[in-house]
């Protein structure tokens, strides 16, 4: 009876280990289960950004000296006095001196631009459209010298003939203002870091306004030739680097030779007299300037949040 009381406590004690020992496996079987099934937060990201963007550049040009020409012509002129000391023009000739401008400068200028572009990566080609305005620059130059020749051809000369005017220098002076529309292809050249270095070129047409031309030095170019507009071909070869300061936005800095062409002023003065036009070629400047390209655009969606793949 003893031993039947014992070997029942010692079984039923066996029988309590195992259900506290099977209760434990459980516990630890389901918490690894339990733990299995706990998704983590997920990390949100941001769209991507897209192959298109805004730009907006600002800078300062420096004007390379243009080549002006405008033809400068002597004149030789007979004069007769009709008996009452009044001299009457009898014949003109001209002598045709050149149409070097010499001494020709362009002041430097300030200037800006706005377009779109896109592009293939850090590695790839990137194509855009800008559009800008180099403010007005003054232009001067000095022609080849004026004179006026007065010869008297009256038998008997009883009053002298009208003063000959002599040779001086006439320096002209106008300003010109344009506008761009420039189409660029870019090579960038890979990441490194957050820079991305580049090299481009741009074709595309060149607005000129040309203002009034007026002369200083010679008392007989009192007049005003009027000014004109003009279009040309222009060229540009770039060279720079973008720092990216985030997803979206980018920070360009560069180079640019610029070539805008030719232009030219109208022909009539202001007292209705034609005049030869100045001609100004190699508009040409070496230019620095500072933009920004801002991204937009990217999959479908440019705003919707991705979520980062359970691990």
């Amino acid at each position: 009876m003893k031993s039947t009381l014992k070997a029942g406590i010692a079984l039923a004690a066996l029988s309590a280990a195992v259900a506290i020992a099977g209760s434990a496996s459980a516990a630890d079987l389901g918490g690894s289960m339990k733990d299995g099934y706990i998704q983590p937060m997920p990390e949100v990201l941001r769209g991507p950004s897209g192959p298109c963007y805004f730009r907006a550049d600002v800078g300062y040009s420096w004007s390379q000296d243009p080549e002006l020409t405008w033809p400068v012509n002597n004149q030789t002129i007979s004069v007769l006095d009709d008996g009452t000391g009044n001299y009457n023009e009898v014949s003109r000739t001209s002598t045709f001196v050149g149409d070097s401008v010499a001494n020709a400068s362009r002041d430097n200028s300030a200037f800006g631009e706005v377009g779109m572009g896109c592009g293939s990566g850090p590695r790839g080609l990137r194509g855009e459209v800008m559009f800008g305005y180099h403010g007005d620059r003054k232009v001067d130059g000095e022609p080849n010298p004026f004179s006026i020749d007065y010869i008297d051809v009256t038998p008997v000369p009883v009053n002298p003939p009208p003063v000959d005017v002599p040779v001086v220098d006439d320096p002209l002076h106008t300003s010109v203002q344009s506008y761009t529309m420039m189409f660029n292809a870019y090579k960038d050249l890979g990441q490194f870091g957050r820079m991305t270095p580049y090299v481009g070129a741009g074709l595309g047409v060149a607005y000129h306004i040309v203002d009034e031309t007026f002369f200083t030095g010679n008392p007989n170019l009192t007049n005003r030739i009027e000014g004109d507009r003009d279009i040309s071909f222009a060229w540009a070869l770039m060279a720079g680097v973008g720092y990216q300061v985030s997803d979206r936005a980018t920070i360009d800095f560069g180079y640019r030779y610029l070539d805008l062409g030719s232009a030219e002023t109208g022909r009539v003065d202001n007292a209705g007299f034609v005049n030869p036009a100045v001609q100004i070629d190699d508009i040409t400047s070496h230019e620095i300037k500072v933009g920004l390209r801002y991204s937009f655009g990217g999959g479908s969606d440019c705003c919707a949040a991705q979520y980062a793949p359970l691990k």
